[in-house]
């Protein structure tokens, strides 16, 4: 039933984007460039934590570049704060989601005349058309190199490589070389106080991610106990630390309690995202089968262990930059489902990833 479901939103939306480009995309000609750089606004209203994360290095760097470019960001109230207070940019144009075109109209007259749009998405959908047809700029990148409205093409010149990599071709088409690509992660004081008091006396640790709002990355308890598991045998001085998510208390705990060794427990009262990072920061590893997490882990220096679902695609975009950590495929299926793996390989690559971590050191990371 799941597999038809996102069959005919796939449909719906594949006749949703070709209507809009007929009425509202319209070709530019393409460039190699940009120059005379003074405003900068990225697009990131679908921006999750993790990829916001990835992101955090690009602001940084136009700005080092030349400290009077202005740097500005199309985001929702949620992520606001986190863009303006933790990445620093120099403006943040608040907008719903999926705001009517009145709205867009309106957001686009406010942001009036900029040098340079950056839309990281390779497929511009319906709405993203609109807003991008209505922005007054010198010039558009975007890795939809299908869009004749983009005139700074960076998908096909970018095949193939990390999101940061894809963000530091864009920057060198700007003129701006020699980047530090370091992640800024948000952390928040009160949060890695409380995650170092109950970490006082404990193991050494690996933090254990399975929750996503999607399906086809959420780890069920069957897989997250197997992998568990599997962990505790090829680390037998760690403990595992199961990490929460919002309303899922309960059955971390529910799956902490079938391991009666008592080497897998989770923080009480999981408040924010900032818990989970600092248990990250705490950690000597992170297993997890989803990706922001694992970006907030490189960020801190810790190493991964990452199920994918099967699209390699996304692997290559999103993968773990550490060089300990090891970033799996699931196998091919439809719909899906990080679930589907070949248990000999995930075995083999554990060994790999558990012979590579270093030696905990006494104490804790901070």
């Amino acid at each position: 039933m799941r597999k038809w479901i996102n069959r005919l939103r796939a449909g719906r939306d594949r006749l949703r984007i070709t209507a809009s480009r007929r009425r509202h995309d319209r070709p530019r000609p393409s460039v190699d460039h940009v120059d005379r750089l003074k405003r900068v606004v990225f697009i990131r209203w679908d921006a999750k934590w993790g990829d916001s994360v990835v992101f955090s290095f690009v602001p940084r760097a136009l700005k080092a570049f030349d400290p009077a470019i202005s740097v500005e960001v199309v985001t929702t109230p949620e992520m606001a704060p986190l863009f303006r207070d933790t990445f620093a940019v120099d403006v943040v144009h608040e907008t719903a989601r999926k705001p009517s075109k009145d709205a867009m109209r309106a957001l686009a007259e406010k942001i009036g005349e900029v040098d340079l749009v950056v839309f990281f998405s390779h497929l511009i959908k319906h709405r993203d058309i609109f807003l991008l047809s209505q922005l007054k700029t010198r010039h558009l990148a975007s890795l939809d190199d299908s869009v004749g409205l983009v005139d700074l093409k960076l998908g096909e010149a970018t095949r193939g490589r990390h999101m940061v990599d894809k963000y530091l071709v864009m920057l060198e088409k700007c003129g701006i070389t020699g980047v530090n690509t370091d992640y800024v992660v948000p952390r928040s004081d009160e949060a890695q106080a409380r995650v170092g008091q109950w970490r006082e006396g404990r193991p050494p640790m690996v933090t254990f991610n399975a929750y996503s709002k999607g399906r086809a990355r959420s780890l069920t308890p069957e897989t997250s106990e197997r992998l568990i598991g599997l962990v505790l045998e090829r680390l037998p001085e760690h403990e595992v630390c199961v990490m929460s998510a919002p309303g899922k208390q309960a059955e971390v705990e529910e799956l902490c309690s079938r391991f009666e060794s008592g080497r897998v427990v989770c923080l009480p009262e999981t408040r924010a995202i900032h818990d989970n990072i600092a248990l990250i920061a705490h950690s000597d590893a992170l297993v997890s089968g989803i990706t922001a997490t694992v970006h907030m882990a490189d960020g801190l220096g810790v190493p991964s262990f990452v199920l994918f679902p099967y699209d390699p695609d996304d692997r290559d975009d999103w993968h773990s930059r550490h060089p300990a950590s090891v970033n799996l495929l699931s196998l091919p299926g439809d719909p899906q489902d990080v679930n589907r793996l070949n248990w000999s390989e995930v075995e083999a690559a554990l060994d790999r990833f558990c012979l590579g971590m270093r030696p905990a050191e006494p104490g804790s990371r901070h």
